[in-house]
């Protein structure tokens, strides 16, 4: 037999009914539905109490049943299942607040456990950032000296602003109209650069406080190490 006829005669197995491999099995919620079947098709009576203890049964459900758990009979008298009543709305209500406790329990434990592995993350970076305090306070100063250059610029640029303002009125050369002009871009820059310098003051105070808490921070990690 040649290679393409063994080709053809694999190709032609492999389609053949009963060849392909077993079909996948049935979800939980397909076997559950089975089942419910089948004990339904055993059903031969249902039965109940009523509050005041009276026995009621029936080959479908007693109306007397109305409001009351159910059970389904077989034809020797177990109980195949139950069937509940439906909720009033107090019940319903009761269990829907239970439903959104116990989510809102869920979803805190959850975030529980999110930020504590993103802490445990900032703890190891932390750790493997620096070596001991001192490395911490050289990277504040350096941080901090930094920001005062800065600072030191825009205090430079506000000065110079400043001294363009005083130096206006002696400008007899420009019209009262541009010298209003001027005046008021001048201001504007001026406020602007005012602004920066607060910002500046205020970076700083983070700065400080960043390296406070990251100091605490390695001093905690590491005096249980130690």
């Amino acid at each position: 037999m040649s290679r393409m006829a063994v080709l053809c005669a694999l190709l032609l197995l492999a389609a053949a009914p009963g060849a392909s491999t077993a079909q996948p099995s049935k979800s939980a919620a397909e076997k559950e539905k089975a089942r419910m079947n089948e004990l339904r098709a055993q059903v031969r009576s249902y039965r109940c109490v009523t509050k005041a203890g009276r026995k009621y049964y029936g080959s479908t459900v007693p109306q007397q049943c109305a409001g009351e758990p159910v059970e389904a009979l077989s034809s020797q008298g177990t109980v195949l299942f139950r069937i509940d009543p439906p909720l009033t709305p107090e019940q319903r209500a009761a269990r829907q607040a239970e439903v959104e406790k116990a989510a809102a329990a869920e979803q805190a434990k959850h975030d529980a456990q999110a930020a504590a592995r993103a802490q445990a993350r900032r703890d190891q970076a932390l750790l493997q950032t620096y070596t001991s305090e001192k490395d911490i306070e050289s990277v504040r100063q350096r941080a901090i000296g930094d920001n005062q250059k800065a600072s030191q610029q825009v205090e430079k640029r506000i000065a110079a602003l400043r001294q363009r303002l005083e130096n206006l009125a002696k400008q007899p050369d420009k019209s009262p109209e541009q010298l209003e002009q001027d005046r008021r871009a001048l201001d504007y820059d001026l406020s602007l650069q005012e602004q920066l310098l607060e910002s500046r003051r205020r970076e700083a105070a983070a700065i400080n406080a960043r390296y406070d808490e990251e100091k605490r921070k390695y001093h905690e990690l590491t005096r249980g190490a130690k």
